[in-house]
Order: structure tokens, then C-alpha cells, then sequence
């Protein structure tokens, strides 16, 4: 079994023993690109380039192949002692790639395979993990394990929240006054190298710069934009918190297009991410109120009363449509969190090319609650990223016994008849390292949910083969055949594990032969070695 799980898979009677160093023959332009992605997925093995009936491994992109309307689909064969990949494009190389990491196995001093036919590709095309180096910036050498184990499991899109009411995640030249993040600051540098490393394996990297709210860092350190009271500007008490930029202020607009044009000179993606999300927080009570461009704030009054805007969404969406035209301008497309628009509207007046990811309705005093579901913004004509916070949040949310039923296309909202505009799903890392479950919790997630994006409508079994697959897909090829790692674990540890407080481990279970077995692994890629060490480190 592999996870995910492949789509057509057919076991012949023998297996072959491989031979390093691999000879690879490569097609094209792209396959040759593939034998990085094979020393990376597989640092225990060499491959080298060679004449075609010379080698082992032959490579090659066929963009005519069947079926035609199939992204990322590939083939893989490996018969009498010889394989071969076919891939759409691309992304179909590294994800035939990524299956043949599974396949090896090292047993008895020699890496062995199954000879078997492969037919696979997703059914979903947005395939998403979103990390929040802006609470706490992710060291990079775990980001690229992120970026491996991702790979590993047929991911194709990397979300980095680089901003929040914390601070910026990376050093602006435009702006060097920003405050900055807790950790280890990003160089532009440092961000060129993820956005060159995800390309590697295909995936694109989506930059989120999160306004109007969640700003705090912009409106402490440049006043101008911040909302401000009348009665604030005659000495009165302070009643507007700068938790969301000043909409109303011509300058808020000059920041957004200034930060966004360095963004896009380093991200070449076709989307960047503006946030929007939680700019109405009515229930909370501090700095000293989180909403802001209100009725008070003078300059929005001016701006928006001639307009007739006297209420705080047709002022919202003013401010997604300017953002909109300058993400437009940029030669990009727009994504957004979805909770501040209500879409119980039938026409609210936004674009209908805007990604939305949904991730809740909002709570009472938060934000549009009645009517403002999931499947209201795809039957409305979005298409959709399935963020739905309790089946995808690693902070605290996700579960195993959910998360292997779990249908993107239907939870939270079933809508046959429009359910391909539902792209796909993000599973969503939030607070970066802060907590230090995500250092076995991502791993066990980068499988699972990729699983349900890859196999969106069959349901994983909760059966010893599957947990068999599971520890094979996170520790790698030297793992026993009959080593399943969650026997010793309280189940699958995803975004419940935060609750353990670190306590992952079954109770009155004897750790020793877990800890052998894990001391023992060997022909470890980068992410298996985080991960085994991570485990080791929780061994009393």
C-alpha cells in the first residue's frame, strides 16, 4: 500500500534488486531535472545519466499521453529488471518519483522493489499546506524538510504567511522599519531559496501578505496608517486600535502596492495571498477595540460617506477591489480567506476570478454569519480551496478519526452540481514552531491529508495496513516490513497531538524495541531523519 494511495496499481510476481549507481536515461529537458528530485527523495542511491539501452531508469515527458485531461498524471513500469516513467508533465515526473520512494525497500543489505504497472494522478488540483512563519519564522532547515515530506506526498502548493499583528517574517528593502518576527528573520535570500527548492518538486509558492486587519506591527510603527477618532485627534480617549490599516487613507494603498511589487519579484507564482480575514472582532475588548475604519475614523468618513458607504462591509469591499486591481496590475491572480464577505448577498461586489479559501463562518460579532456557508460562495461562482478549519488545522483541529473519512467536496459543503470549482484543500500549520508538536504532527499530516486531496471520495481504512503504509510513507525504506509505528503511539497524533502536551506514546507500552527500531533506521531522507529524531528526543 502506499499513501496516497495510487489509483491503479497491478503487482507482478517478482521483485528486483537495484543497483546504485542507477542509470538513468532522460528524455527531455525536464526529466533530467527529475535526477535531483531523486537524489533528494532517495539520498541513498546515485543516479546517473546514461545512453538509453544502457539504462535501468529511462525518463521521459509525453504531454499526448491518456487520458488527456489528467494534470500530473504518470505511469510507471518496472519489469525483468528494468523501469520506466511517463509523465503528462512535469509535476507528474516528481509524483512517479515520490511512488518510487515508497517502493524501495532495504532489506538484507540490498534495495529491493516489487515489479508492478502504475497508473496514478489526483482528483484535485490544488493540493495545499499552508506554514505561519510570521508568529514564529520556521528555520529553514526544517522548512526544507517541510518541502520534502510535502513532495514526497504529492503536494503542490506551499502557502507562507509571511506577515501578521506579530511582525514581517523577512527583512523588506522597501520598508526596513518594519517590525519583524519572532526567531530567526528571513533575508530575501533565505526566501529565493524556498521559492527555488518547492520548484524543484513542482510546487508552487503562494506569498500571503495579510491586511487590512492582523496589523498592529504596520499601524505601531507608521502611524499614518492607522485609523484614527475625531476625538482621538482633540485629545480624547483612544477608541480606534490599529488592529486594521486605515482603508480609508490613500496611503495604505501606496504600502500595499509598494510591498506587494518586492513580493512579486520573488515569488513567480500565479497567486498571492492578501489575508482579509478577522478584520471584525466586536466581542474582544482590548488595544483598546480590534475594529477599526469604523463610523469614527475620520478619514474613512470622509472617503466612504460621499459614497453613501456607512457601514463596515461596502468600506471592505472598496478596500478588496483597490487590492484586487493592484494584484491585478502585478500580473497576478488574488486569493483570500473568505470570512468577512457575506455571502448570503447574491451579488456581493467583489470578483468572481478572486480564490477563495474557506476556512469557518464567522463567529457572532465577527463577521457575517447567516448564510455565509462554504457551498453559498461555490454555488455564487468562486472556485474554492477546502480550508474548513476543524478537518484541516494542525494547530489544534485535526484528527485522525475525522480526517480519514473526510471528503473535501462534501464537508462542509456538498454541492454536486458545482463541485469542481472546490479545487482542492490546505492543511493549515498555523504559529510556526511555536508549537512543538507540528515536529512529528506535519509529518504524520503530509500523508494523510494528502491522501484525501489525492483520493478525494475514497475514505482511508483504519487498518494495520494502513498503518503499516503510514510508517513506511514517514520513516522511509530501511523500516521492517512489519513495523508499525502507531502501535506505540495514542493512534495517528495530527493536530490533537498540541493537547498531549508531547505525551504521544500509548500508556503501559515498553518503548525499548520502538526506540531500537528507530535507532536502527538508516537511508534516511532529510524529513525521516527530522522525524526519527523528533520521536527519539519525546523517549524517556
Amino acid at each position: 500500500m502506499f499513501l496516497p494511495r495510487l489509483k491503479n496499481y497491478q503487482k507482478f510476481e517478482n521483485t528486483m534488486t537495484l543497483s546504485f549507481p542507477l542509470k538513468v536515461w532522460c528524455g527531455d529537458r525536464p526529466s533530467r531535472n527529475l535526477l535531483a528530485v531523486l537524489h533528494e527523495m532517495m539520498p541513498y542511491g546515485e543516479f546517473v545519466q546514461a545512453e538509453r539501452d544502457e539504462a535501468t531508469l529511462t525518463i521521459e515527458v509525453y504531454p499526448a499521453m491518456v487520458p488527456s485531461n489528467r494534470p500530473e498524471y504518470y505511469s510507471f513500469y518496472a519489469k525483468d529488471g528494468k523501469m520506466s516513467i511517463m509523465a503528462k508533465d512535469y509535476r507528474g515526473l516528481v509524483n512517479a518519483a515520490a511512488t518510487l520512494a515508497q517502493a524501495i525497500r532495504f532489506e538484507d543489505g540490498q534495495f529491493v522493489m516489487d515489479e508492478a504497472s502504475i497508473n496514478d494522478y489526483p482528483n484535485s488540483t490544488f493540493r495545499g499546506v499552508m506554514l505561519d512563519p510570521a508568529r514564529h519564522v520556521v528555520p529553514m532547515d526544517e522548512v526544507r524538510a517541510i518541502i520534502l515530506g510535502m513532495a514526497k506526498s504529492k503536494y503542490n502548493k506551499l502557502h507562507l504567511h509571511l506577515c501578521d499583528h506579530q511582525g514581517f517574517s523577512y527583512y523588506s528593502d522597501v520598508y526596513p522599519d518594519l517590525p519583524l518576527s519572532p526567531g530567526t528573520t528571513y533575508t530575501k535570500d533565505d526566501l529565493r531559496e524556498i521559492v527555488s527548492y518547492s520548484a524543484l518538486f513542482g510546487i508552487d509558492v503562494i506569498p500571503e501578505i495579510d491586511l487590512p486587519a492582523h496589523s498592529f506591527n504596520l499601524t505601531k510603527t507608521f502611524a499614518n496608517l492607522k485609523c484614527h477618532s475625531v476625538e482621538e485627534e482633540n485629545g480624547g480617549e483612544e477608541v480606534l486600535s490599529g488592529w486594521n490599516i486605515c482603508i480609508g487613507n490613500e496611503d495604505s494603498y501606496t504600502y500595499i502596492k509598494n510591498i506587494l511589487t518586492e513580493v512579486v519579484e520573488i515569488f513567480p507564482y500565479e497567486y498571492i495571498h492578501m489575508g482579509t480575514d478577522e478584520i471584525s472582532m466586536d466581542d474582544i475588548q482590548r488595544e483598546p477595540r480590534l475594529s477599526s475604519f469604523t463610523c469614527k475614523c475620520r478619514v474613512c468618513n470622509e472617503r466612504f460617506l460621499p459614497m453613501g458607504y456607512d457601514t463596515l462591509l461596502p468600506r471592505f469591499y472598496y478596500f478588496v477591489n483597490r487590492v484586487y486591481n493592484i494584484v491585478n496590475d502585478l500580473g497576478k491572480k488574488m486569493m483570500m480567506w473568505n470570512d468577512q464577505i457575506d455571502i448570503s448577498n447574491d451579488a456581493p461586489e467583489i470578483p468572481r476570478d478572486i480564490l477563495i479559501e474557506f476556512w469557518r463562518v464567522a463567529m457572532p460579532h465577527r463577521g457575517p454569519v447567516e448564510g455565509c456557508s462554504m457551498a453559498a460562495f461555490v454555488e455564487a461562482g468562486f472556485e474554492v480551496v477546502n480550508a474548513d478549519y476543524p478537518n484541516t488545522y494542525v494547530d489544534l483541529y485535526m484528527k485522525w478519526n475525522k480526517l480519514k473519512d473526510w471528503n473535501l467536496r462534501k464537508d462542509p459543503a456538498d454541492v454536486p452540481h458545482v463541485d469542481f470549482r472546490i479545487l482542492g484543500g490546505e492543511t493549515c500549520a498555523w504559529e510556526g514552531n511555536n508549537y512543538p508538536h507540528y515536529r512529528h504532527a506535519l509529518y504524520f499530516t503530509f500523508p494523510t491529508f494528502g491522501d484525501r486531496c489525492w483520493n478525494v471520495t475514497e475514505p482511508l481504512a483504519d487498518d494495520t495496513n494502513t498503518m503499516l503504509a503510514l510508517t513506511r510513507a514517514c520513516l522511509g525504506a530501511s523500516v521492517p516490513a512489519d513495523f508499525n509505528l502507531f502501535s506505540y503511539l495514542r493512534g495517528v497524533p495530527l493536530g490533537d497531538a498540541y493537547r498531549m502536551e508531547g505525551k504521544i506514546f500509548a500508556e503501559e507500552v515498553d518503548l525499548a524495541p520502538l526506540k531500537a527500531t528507530l535507532e536502527s533506521l538508516t537511508n534516511l531522507s532529510v524529513d525521516q531523519e527530522h522525524l526519527k529524531n523528533n520521536l527519539l528526543s519525546l523517549i524517556v
